[in-house]
């Protein structure tokens, strides 16, 4: 049973399958007789170790995509700041020697448009 990634994490939350492993087989655990607590001991470690290893492929996967997306969002502002060129072929920034200016000047109206959207939204920087 994993649960359903959230708005505020965006990501799969190892937490709870670890908690049901740990709790299913640590709870039958328990009865064996003898060696029940240092049977459950192991259940601990081992729940503790899988959590960690779930948590670790989630980042993981997470970086990737934030990866694959920033590299697409990149694409989308070279493309609109051609199209920008194309319409505006006087301008200072669509001078066909300096594309980097351009491409400054559109990386920076998307951060301050992201900045000003989660600013209306009530969301803080980290």
């Amino acid at each position: 049973m994993t649960r359903t990634p959230t708005k505020e994490t965006d990501k799969e939350d190892p937490f709870w399958p670890a908690k049901w492993a740990y709790h299913g087989f640590g709870g039958a655990a328990n009865f064996i007789p003898v060696v029940g607590d240092a049977v459950q001991r192991g259940v601990d470690a081992a729940a503790y170790a899988w959590q960690q290893d779930e948590e670790e492929r989630i980042e993981g996967k997470r970086e990737l995509d934030n990866r694959s997306n920033f590299s697409v969002r990149v694409e989308q502002l070279n493309e609109l700041g051609a199209e920008w060129a194309r319409v505006n072929p006087d301008h200072e920034l669509a001078l066909e020697g300096d594309r980097r200016l351009l491409q400054e000047e559109i990386g920076n109206s998307a951060f301050n448009g992201n900045d000003t959207a989660n600013r209306v939204a009530g969301i803080t920087p980290k």
